[in-house]
């Protein structure tokens, strides 16, 4: 079945779990995703960032998850990832999309307000959720400019209180210590901000740039009230690492695209179903 971002973190509630949400950019990756969650019995939010849309039309995302999902007995759901493009939303909610992101984590507090509760307006009334983003972390292909400092980008709670409320917003992605891409260190989050955030809000909290962080961390940050974490660079460079070690083993020339494309999708759904069962 094909839930809501709302209705699939009830179940995260419900069950003072988290749910994971894993990229995906095409078949392989969404086949990678579906068969971790059948396998495990388990919710998981397939996530198609705005920035992937040169790998594939947002509509054909679309149809491959609905077929796949929508008479599964296990909820889905289908979240369009880091959107700031009011007609690539507009598209996504046309196409099935359940769950849009909108990222307008750069903008001033007050405009970041009036874009997310545009947003949300537009996508209630059809139903479709809606996660916002509070504070910076660095670019979501894992860059950042020279001298960036995490900690001055951290989500405040003051703002938090203020943007939940005055957005409308059914879950919020907040900065604590956490980045996107592969960290040059061991990142520490700021647990005792996310308790006082978490005691401040009333929506579910969103942690992105999780691959990378320690598991215990990541178990902490669930117990604390995180619902949705989100995984990518773990799983496409498990993808990565499979292909160049497949690749290694068969020099044949007639060595085929579509078994050594079977090896990294098998690859990546066993990392993906690694995460599923940690933060059941």
């Amino acid at each position: 079945m094909l839930l809501n971002l709302k209705d699939i973190l009830e179940y995260a509630k419900v069950n003072q779990s988290a749910i994971g949400s894993f990229n995906v950019y095409n078949l392989e990756s969404i086949q990678a995703v579906v068969q971790a969650a059948l396998a495990a019995k388990q919710p998981v939010i397939i996530s198609f960032g705005e920035s992937y849309t040169s790998h594939a039309p947002i509509e054909v995302i679309a149809e491959i998850v609905k077929i796949y999902c929508i008479k599964s007995d296990v909820p889905f759901c289908l979240h369009l990832d880091h959107s700031k493009e009011l007609a690539t939303i507009m598209k996504a909610i046309r196409a099935g999309f359940t769950s849009i992101m909108y990222d307008g984590s750069a903008l001033p507090l007050n405009e970041n307000i009036r874009r997310s509760r545009q947003v949300v307006e537009l996508s209630h009334l059809v139903g479709v959720s809606v996660e916002g983003e509070l504070g910076y972390m660095n670019n979501e292909d894992g860059t950042s400019p020279d001298g960036l400092c995490l900690a001055e980008g951290y989500t405040t709670v003051a703002a938090a209180k203020e943007y939940t409320e005055q957005s409308g917003v059914d879950a919020l992605a907040i900065a604590i210590g956490n980045a996107h891409g592969i960290y040059k260190g061991i990142p520490t989050l700021d647990f005792l901000r996310l308790e006082e955030i978490k005691r401040t809000i009333k929506v579910p909290i969103v942690l992105h740039g999780s691959s990378g962080i320690p598991l215990d961390s990541l178990r902490k940050a669930i117990s604390l009230g995180v619902r949705k974490i989100n995984i990518n660079t773990e799983v496409s460079t498990k993808g990565i690492q499979t292909a160049r070690s497949f690749l290694a083993d068969h020099l044949d020339k007639n060595t085929r695209f579509e078994i050594l494309a079977k090896a990294v999708e098998g690859a990546m759904s066993q990392t993906v179903a690694e995460y599923i069962n940690l933060f059941k």
